[in-house]
Parts: structure tokens; C-alpha cells; sequence
């Protein structure tokens, strides 16, 4: 069957919008032209029929990347990975990556991965027209440091305080704001709003709210989600 945008509710189709037109333009620790490159690895990733083992750090094969990158090496490495072999994750990977890169520009990072990924996925299920990422846009990235960052006791990276007392997915992009708030205005529209997760009867008169986290509870499991 023939599906076009017309037919995908208008407010997931902004959502999905706005995060990809992000992708282009300056962030808090990556520059315009940085993200859109970063993008373009993370769509590399997932599109790839015979990708890079998660054990094979992607710009160390040949004519895999371009040659005039503007992003450390390490951190095409790390998004490649994330997009495409999440669940072989390490602790002792991630930091062997944040001893290269600012763990702050991790968590950007791995906000771009996260914009990517549901964004193919969805149009790879629906048959529509694979994701085209904006020539990128000048400017320097703010660097805009929230003042109570702390350690998460749960989470691997830095959090904006309080830090997590149970495992808490939430707080995974708070200590970049931009990144958190572009992440979960797309998690609105694609899962639920984020002021109605405490009523387990929401719906937006489709499927119910057990049926939403039954098919989430099977996606995760499929796609080895350790959280």
C-alpha cells in the first residue's frame, strides 16, 4: 500500500521536521557542519546491508568516511556503533571514548544518533522517501553549560542534577538541554507526552496506553535494550 506524509498524523510529521532541520545547524558542543557530518555516519550505519563490526571502529576502513573530516575520528567511531550495535555498548567503551571527546559532546552525539535512527526507521516502514539532511549552516556551537551537572549514579553520563536514584532514561540528554529538548519534543509526538506519562489510560484514540507499551516492551526486547 501506498503511504505518503499526507497520511502520517501532521504533528509527528513537525516533530520528525524540526529534529532533522537541528541536524544542520550549530549545537551546543558541534558545529553545523560537525552535526550534519555526524548524521550522515549515523544514517551510514543504518543503512549499510553489510555494516562494520561493532568491534571495528568505522573510520579505520578504507573508503568508508570522507577523507576530509572535520569530527575526531573517535567520535564517527562512536555514533557509527551506537546507530548500529547499541546493545554491545560497554562502560569501559564509553570511556575510552570520552578520554577523546567531552563527555557533554558525547551526549550531543548520541542526541544526533537518536534523531537519525527513528526517523529512518519509520520512513523505511512506511516506504517513504529516505531522510535528506540539510546542507549545513555556519555559526559556532554555544557551549552552554547547565550550572548542576552532576555525576549519574545510574546512567554512564553526566546529568543535571539531582542525579538518578533508579534508572531513569529521562535524564540521559538533561545535561545538554538543546539535545534533551529536540529529543523529547520528537518523543511526544512518536510515544507520549511527556506531562502524561503518570496516566496509564492516556490515548490519542488509536491504540491504548497498554498496547503502546506492549509493542514498545517487544521492540525493546527485539533490539536488546538493556534499560
Amino acid at each position: 500500500m501506498f503511504i505518503s506524509l499526507g497520511d502520517v498524523r501532521q504533528d509527528l510529521v513537525r516533530a520528525h521536521e524540526n529534529a532533522c532541520a537541528a541536524l544542520s545547524r550549530p549545537g551546543t558542543w558541534w558545529t553545523g557542519e560537525q552535526r550534519r557530518e555526524l548524521a550522515l555516519t549515523a544514517q551510514l550505519a543504518i543503512n549499510e546491508f553489510d555494516p562494520v563490526a561493532p568491534w571495528v571502529g568505522v573510520s579505520t576502513v578504507a573508503n568508508k568516511l570522507p577523507a576530509n573530516l572535520t569530527v575526531p575520528r573517535i567520535a564517527h567511531d562512536a555514533i557509527y556503533r551506537i546507530s548500529r550495535h547499541a546493545a554491545t555498548l560497554t562502560r569501559e567503551w564509553y570511556e575510552k571514548v570520552v578520554a577523546e571527546i567531552n563527555p557533554l559532546a558525547f551526549v550531543e552525539l548520541c542526541g544526533i544518533a537518536c534523531t537519525v535512527a527513528p526517523v529512518m526507521a519509520f520512513r523505511q516502514a512506511l516506504g517513504l522517501p529516505m531522510l535528506e539532511i540539510a546542507p549545513a549552516e555556519s555559526g559556532e556551537p554555544s557551549k552552554k553549560k547547565p550550572a548542576n551537572i552532576v555525576d549519574a549514579r545510574l546512567n554512564w553520563v553526566p546529568v543535571v542534577g539531582p542525579a538518578d536514584n533508579e534508572a531513569a532514561v529521562v535524564q540521559a540528554f538533561t545535561a545538554v538541554p538543546e539535545t534533551n529538548r529536540v529529543i523529547w519534543a520528537m518523543a511526544d509526538a512518536q510515544y507520549i507526552p511527556d506531562k502524561e506519562m503518570i496516566d496509564p489510560h492516556w490515548t490519542r484514540g488509536t491504540l491504548s496506553r497498554v498496547q503502546i507499551e506492549l509493542v514498545a516492551t517487544r521492540v525493546s526486547q527485539q533490539r536488546e535494550c538493556f534499560y
